[in-house]
């Protein structure tokens, strides 16, 4: 492992997978049983002190602790993860560390308890604030907790908001998207994750569906909806004071190009498929997993990436907590690791530079397999889903909508 660590600083995702209930779209590895949290706490512990001796007190710049709802942890158990963090790593160059949590599963002294413990930005599964469909969704708080929890985190001192909104569920009035999105902006949210509701997993939701219990508003209405929010939110939100700047953001390859944020513009600004952020506030530890940068990942199902080395921890959380599950590991050939960088790059905004792509491919004699892709992609571009701009490749507004088509060329 210390051979394959790459001269530049890691990032560390923590999975914690406690719910009070399970969504109806969820297919997420996650429990309810919230008794399980104090061995999960410890085993947890356990294996960040043991990636960090064993890494030898690597440099990391990004923490994210998602789930699950990792709100439900009690302070004890966030001050004990972010101890031994801070104890066996090197933080003094961290740049982001940011937390998930739910709306109704937020209290405000355990939100200032973060920020004490130096966690700085947070992410709030809002997913709607309508109330009837955020029942249908099987969440546990209406519209008014979502909203409170977003001014909440205002009040505990978080200077970096972003909230998850769901679009293309059965029954949702799409206008409200819309307006949704104003409303939490008005609120103090700097960034916005859309994502279009995708069931391609089993879970309660899909079974409903499968069996013509509900029905997914028609796909020509999302997309409308999609096109919309692409206009829509650049108008929302201010930043007061000088634009923040980008950060330097360290990039393994050339054609991975530079973050799109256009200026002066002081909206919501896309720079990846379903993530929208005014200027400077963008998700830098989520922008190294497009950016194909290392990360560790600690917890069930948690994944990790060092080089060509790819793994994922146990999804089973018994088996995980008793150390018998096993870990899938997986070291990437040099012809999938050079299929990633399109798959992951063309999710950004600026999308892959090609000819630098073809360099690349020449260098390690893959020349053919870019020149098939360009076979594959050229029906897109003439469809207008994919466009070139200078030496770039990048998917219009239209191809997003159908962006699982496009990646399938790499897969």
């Amino acid at each position: 492992m210390n051979a394959l660590m790459p001269d530049r600083p890691l990032g560390l995702y923590i999975h914690a997978p406690f719910c009070r209930s399970k969504c109806a779209y969820c297919s997420f590895i996650s429990t309810t049983a919230l008794s399980l949290e104090a061995p999960y706490v410890k085993r947890v512990v356990r294996d960040i002190a043991n990636w960090g001796r064993y890494l030898e007190k690597p440099v990391l710049d990004t923490v994210y602790m998602g789930g699950g709802t990792p709100s439900l942890l009690s302070r004890r158990s966030l001050e004990a993860i972010s101890r031994v963090i801070r104890g066996e790593f090197d933080t003094s160059g961290l740049l982001e560390a940011t937390i998930e949590a739910n709306p109704g599963a937020m209290r405000l002294e355990w939100l200032k308890a973060a920020r004490r413990e130096g966690w700085d930005r947070m992410s709030i599964g809002v997913q709607s604030l309508d109330d009837a469909l955020l029942k249908r969704l099987g969440r546990v708080h209406d519209a008014a907790k979502g909203l409170a929890a977003v001014r909440m985190c205002v009040d505990a001192g978080f200077n970096r908001i972003s909230a998850d909104l769901l679009l293309g569920a059965p029954g949702q009035r799409l206008e409200r998207v819309l307006e949704d999105a104003s409303r939490l902006v008005d609120a103090g949210v700097e960034h916005l994750s859309i994502y279009i509701l995708d069931l391609d997993k089993q879970c309660p939701l899909k079974s409903q569906i499968d069996n013509g219990l509900v029905d997914l508003p028609p796909d020509d209405l999302v997309a409308q909806t999609y096109q919309a929010l692409q206009e829509r939110l650049p108008q929302l939100g201010t930043l007061a004071g000088p634009y923040p700047q980008l950060g330097t953001l360290a990039k393994p390859y050339p054609q991975l190009g530079t973050l799109a944020m256009p200026y002066p513009q002081l909206g919501l600004m896309p720079y990846e498929i379903s993530n929208y952020s005014l200027p400077g506030r963008h998700s830098i530890h989520n922008v190294r997993y497009w950016q194909r940068r290392p990360y560790i990942g600690v917890g069930p199902s948690a994944a990790g990436n060092i080089g060509a080395l790819r793994w994922t921890e146990e999804e089973n959380i018994t088996e995980w907590l008793s150390d018998s599950g096993k870990t899938d590991i997986q070291f990437l050939s040099m012809e999938e690791s050079l299929a990633e960088i399109p798959l992951l790059a063309l999710r950004m905004q600026d999308g892959v530079n090609w000819r630098a792509l073809r360099e690349l491919a020449e260098e390690r004699g893959l020349g053919g397999l870019v020149k098939n892709w360009e076979m594959e992609l050229f029906p897109f571009i003439a469809r207008g889903l994919l466009r070139r701009e200078g030496e770039n490749l990048r998917l219009t507004a239209e191809g997003a909508l159908v962006s699982n088509q496009v990646f399938q060329v790499f897969v």
